[in-house]
């Protein structure tokens, strides 16, 4: 039986219960602003506890107990670039949750914690955020250490976006422009500008790009397997994509294969003259360099925007959110789009392409409307 004690402006529960050597035991916890709350938390506990939820006196930092899981769970898991978020997390951990404990936090406390970090990060980041520390709580709540997930239903809600990280993207037109200018006069020696059409077409992530061979290719079919990456950052070998969705089939039109054909035709004429044999058939390869740097088809990039008057700051990963506006635009469904990009879930999508989802919401207002029109006939 659970009895309620006041403590200031906080309420704490108090539950007896037998541990596992068959003695009595408190179990408490405070900082509940109100009574009900309390009340609530305590029958979750008392409910989990007549089902066999072990106890224990164990309490950890939450930062310690992040840093532990990520090293037990996540490295060598996935990717170092991926790997480095869940290192970025645990510096916010340390910065925003310095001294909590895993059985300090309460949802409110928690919820008070990521506002703050919220008034400086956007939505994406939030929500990333939020997630990845949720799904180190797992095991702590399978093995009782903590009752219950202080994560569950936390209000996510960032800053709006900077005019920089808008800017990310070209319309319609900018885009047209550019497929046109950077797909003509590819030259098999160098390989940023057929990257650059290749990225615009589908909308690969660079390491995915950097990674692929033309054994992922099907030129017959119009399909690129992506299924691993290239780690041009630190092991310089291939590496596991960003995350299981990340294992997918792109498709590939028409005229992008018969680019793709005719470059690597012209590659593989230009590398047997060459006498230039690389350990991997990369397709984005040059004769003399090997790999393309990110700099170099970043450079490249800046280039062609500057021949078209395009003043938009963007990288070759702002045409995988070009490509991906597009395709949105164009009244492709958004669930399509997510598992298309690879991305891990749709509140992923939704999030990063609000802007084109706002666009085509508005044209779909109009349908809506002539939808409904016909339902009256001679009115």
């Amino acid at each position: 039986m659970a009895r309620y004690i006041k403590r200031g402006n906080s309420w704490q529960y108090e539950i007896s219960y037998k541990d596992d050597d068959g003695k009595y035991k408190k179990l408490r916890k405070s900082g509940f602003p109100k009574k009900i709350d309390a009340i609530s938390a305590a029958a979750d506990i008392e409910s989990k506890l007549t089902k066999g939820l072990r106890v224990t006196t164990k309490d950890v930092l939450l930062s310690d107990h992040f840093e532990q899981w990520m090293n037990v769970y996540k490295k060598g898991k996935v990717s170092n670039v991926t790997f480095r978020k869940y290192e970025n997390t645990l510096m916010n951990i340390k910065k925003y949750f310095p001294n909590d404990t895993l059985k300090s936090l309460t949802r409110t406390s928690y919820q008070a914690k990521l506002n703050s970090f919220a008034l400086k990060h956007a939505d994406a980041s939030v929500e990333r955020f939020n997630i990845q520390i949720r799904a180190s709580l797992r095991n702590a709540v399978d093995e009782g250490v903590i009752p219950y997930d202080f994560t569950q239903r936390a209000v996510i809600k960032g800053h709006a976006p900077s005019v920089k990280e808008k800017d990310k993207f070209l319309d319609y037109q900018e885009f047209e422009e550019l497929m046109n200018l950077a797909s003509q006069r590819l030259d098999s020696r160098f390989a940023s500008r057929f990257m650059l059409v290749i990225a615009g077409a589908t909308g690969l992530r660079f390491a995915e790009l950097l990674g692929l061979t033309w054994d992922r290719v099907d030129l017959d079919h119009g399909v690129i397997t992506v299924n691993r990456t290239w780690d041009y950052m630190d092991t310089k070998e291939f590496a596991p994509t960003k995350n299981e969705q990340s294992n997918r089939k792109v498709p590939i039109d028409k005229k992008t294969v018969r680019i793709m054909k005719d470059f690597k035709s012209s590659q593989k004429q230009l590398f047997t003259g060459l006498g230039v044999n690389p350990k991997f058939d990369f397709v984005f390869y040059n004769a003399k360099e090997g790999l393309i740097s990110n700099n170099a088809v970043n450079k490249k990039l800046k280039e062609l925007l500057r021949q078209l008057k395009i003043d938009t700051p963007l990288t070759i990963h702002g045409l995988r959110h070009t490509h991906a506006s597009v395709l949105i635009y164009k009244g492709i469904n958004i669930m399509a789009v997510s598992k298309h990009l690879g991305h891990k879930n749709l509140a992923v999508t939704m999030e990063t392409y609000s802007h084109a989802i706002k666009e085509l919401e508005e044209r779909e207002d109009e349908k809506i409307k002539l939808v409904f029109d016909d339902l009256y006939k001679d009115k």
